[in-house]
């Protein structure tokens, strides 16, 4: 499994980070956010009821929830970013279209503003693996996911036999 990218920023150490990891079945999506994203919450499905995660951030101004569909799964983010540290907005992406964004508008940004996407190439449910991020307390610093690659059908792993060419 590895972490596939991060839309926000680097942040300093007293951030509080989570981490989902391995929370695959993913239903449904809880995003707060004013100037920035400042909560987001995740909803699962484990034996046909849902879950709810952790809160991660608090909630404050609008709020915005996604609901996909059980043949829906994640297979992308993307999102605008402030120089200065906040989220201001973000897209989910799935195998049926975009979530998004969700937060504020980007328009007027500028230079100010950069936007990431993480595109790892995810074309089927098992290859995502979660989200983890991290988050204070003004807003939600940093969001990423999991990848678990899976190989191609047809791909042969090849192992090397690393012996000494005197070996017996």
């Amino acid at each position: 499994m590895i972490r596939a990218g991060l839309v926000g920023k680097k942040v300093p150490s007293y951030d509080s980070r989570w981490d989902e990891k391995g929370h695959t079945m993913i239903s449904h999506i809880f995003v707060s956010f004013s100037e920035f994203i400042t909560c987001v919450q995740f909803g699962y499905l484990k034996d046909g009821a849902l879950v709810l995660s952790e809160t991660f951030g608090f909630s404050e101004g609008s709020f915005r929830t996604v609901k996909l569909a059980q043949d829906e799964y994640i297979t992308g983010l993307s999102g605008v970013v402030e120089k200065m540290g906040g989220i201001i907005n973000l897209t989910f992406h799935t195998n049926r279209g975009k979530h998004g964004p969700i937060g504020r508008s980007s328009d007027g940004c500028g230079r100010s503003c950069s936007t990431i996407e993480i595109d790892p190439a995810i074309s089927d449910r098992s290859e995502f693996s979660g989200f983890f991020g991290t988050y204070n307390s003004h807003y939600l610093s940093a969001i990423g996911i999991y990848v678990s690659p899976t190989p191609i059908t047809g791909t042969v792993v090849k192992r090397e036999n690393n012996k000494p060419s005197n070996a017996q």
